[in-house]
């Protein structure tokens, strides 16, 4: 009975060669350069992340690599996850599909690294797809705050609502503030096109402004 455990624990039961590491390597760079293509359609937040699109490339081979290391042996497989339970992630991922994205990179990684190629395959086109289709609904529905501060004496409200009314579409005034020495106007917009997102900056050309921030739903800012 301890010898049957023993085998079961710590004999591999299929060899891994060169060739299957490679093979299940370069599957997964091309799946990962699908997800990585979705992610840069699909974007619609406020700044694109480059780093984080190619960190999504690079948890892809790092997942197939760490299964091809452990798919054959059950004992290493167990102290793998002892070891990794002691990382903590402390970046905090602002939109929910920034998860799923990582989620499908490292189901990437699984499915190749245990050699499962049609069913990871199958599953990245069609996971592209759907999200390509579904970003057309969504692309340019993200409404944006745009907030202005400067002193109450000097700071022209009327330029700074010519602006925000020829740059951008849909504004709406959401909040105003007045002290005894300056005012700030939160005023809603959407975007028309990316060359929207730096129009922002003309604001800080108008008298008196202080100060211009531009922030997403998702609560990033830029400015």
């Amino acid at each position: 009975m301890k010898d049957m455990i023993f085998n079961f624990l710590y004999d591999s039961t299929a060899a891994t060669t060169p060739l299957m590491v490679l093979e299940s390597l370069a599957v997964a760079c091309a799946l990962a350069l699908v997800v990585f293509v979705t992610y840069r359609v699909t974007f619609s937040g406020v700044v694109y992340s480059a780093r984080f699109n190619i960190s999504l490339v690079m948890l892809t081979l790092i997942s197939t690599v760490v299964m091809n290391i452990i798919a054959n042996s059950v004992a290493l497989s167990l102290g793998m996850v002892g070891a990794l339970s002691i990382v903590r992630f402390r970046t905090a991922v602002k939109d929910p599909r920034d998860t799923a994205y990582i989620f499908w990179a490292i189901s990437i990684g699984l499915g190749t690294g245990s050699q499962s190629y049609y069913i990871v395959a199958i599953g990245t086109i069609m996971i592209a797809v759907l999200t390509v289709l579904f970003s057309f609904g969504i692309q340019g529905d993200d409404k944006y705050l745009i907030i202005v501060r400067g002193e109450i004496d000097t700071m022209d409200l009327n330029e700074v609502r010519a602006i925000l009314f020829a740059s951008y579409r849909a504004g709406k005034l959401r909040a105003e503030t007045v002290t005894g020495s300056y005012v700030e106007v939160v005023y809603q917009v959407k975007l028309r096109r990316d060359s929207d997102v730096t129009s922002y900056e003309k604001l800080h050309a108008v008298k008196g402004v202080s100060y211009v921030n531009l922030v997403s739903q998702s609560g990033e800012t830029l400015g």
